[in-house]
């Protein structure tokens, strides 16, 4: 893939982040069954993050912030959810420092949502770089019992008809509650054929998700979140650069009610811990 696509499909991804403060690991915050996880602190290393979430009367998620600082870069990541009286996703805002940093203000996404089938079928944003203005156009591919199983990008530029040139594809678990794998599918050209770039391997424990949005959270390109259950083990296999192939290892203290309380996550190869602490309202 050149440089230039590597840049813009990074500029969607927002990433957790800050805390400055001592984090007390491991201790019961209450039954969390009917609350709202709010906030995750993380600390690897001498770096902090924080995440928090915000949601409506109906307990719908409507934002997402993260603030923090990873070896020397600032992350100040701000995700606003905007919804329609029944709650259906009509938009969102994203305002991050990566994309100040190449002179956007904000990525506004747009959500289509058939009415009929009572799914999303597509969505679009733009962004302009250095005066020129790409569109990323994607449609989402449902298997008969109603998950998305596949989303294509339609990358359109100046005055270029618009090209697939990105195609993600998901596995779910047998009894639909996690999504098992992961595939990236990308273009080395732009137009040219796909070919596979990555792949994600998921397992997961026996206890509950402390944010699960389902669908929504493949259209909000949080796939974590679609999960019932947590990850206990991530494999990353990058075809193009198999050197930065990583495993992520994770392991719980829960609540009372079942959910996260902390984590401890250890990257392979590296050896690097992010320890994280979770807090329900």
């Amino acid at each position: 893939m050149k440089k230039n696509r590597i840049t813009f499909f990074c500029l969607i991804v927002l990433v957790f982040a800050s805390c400055q403060k001592e984090i007390d690991w491991g201790t019961d915050g209450g039954d969390a069954a009917d609350k709202l996880l709010v906030k995750i602190i993380s600390k690897t290393g001498p770096d902090s993050s924080i995440t928090t979430y915000t949601y409506n009367s109906a307990k719908q998620l409507t934002g997402e912030n993260t603030t923090g600082v990873a070896s020397t870069t600032i992350l100040e990541n701000d995700m606003k959810i905007y919804r329609n009286n029944s709650g259906i996703i009509q938009k969102t805002v994203q305002v991050a420092a990566g994309f100040l940093a190449n002179g956007i203000d904000s990525v506004v996404t747009r959500y289509n949502y058939n009415s009929t089938l009572l799914r999303y079928s597509s969505s679009v944003f733009s962004v302009t770089v250095s005066g020129t203005t790409v569109f990323d156009s994607i449609l989402y591919v449902y298997d008969g019992s109603g998950k998305i199983v596949s989303d294509e990008h339609y990358v359109k530029a100046s005055i270029l008809p618009p090209v697939l040139n990105l195609r993600n594809l998901y596995t779910y678990s047998a009894e639909g509650l996690n999504l098992t794998a992961t595939q990236q599918l990308a273009s080395t050209t732009l137009g040219g054929s796909l070919s596979q770039s990555t792949v994600q391997t998921f397992t997961f424990d026996t206890k509950k998700n402390p944010l699960v949005i389902k669908q929504e959270a493949i259209v909000l390109l949080r796939t974590g979140l679609f999960n019932a259950q947590n990850s206990l083990k991530t494999i990353v296999t990058n075809t193009s650069d198999p050197t930065t192939d990583y495993t992520m290892d994770y392991v719980y203290k829960y609540t009372t009610a079942g959910k996260p309380d902390s984590s401890y996550a250890t990257r392979t190869p590296g050896a690097t811990i992010t320890a994280s602490k979770y807090f329900y309202q």
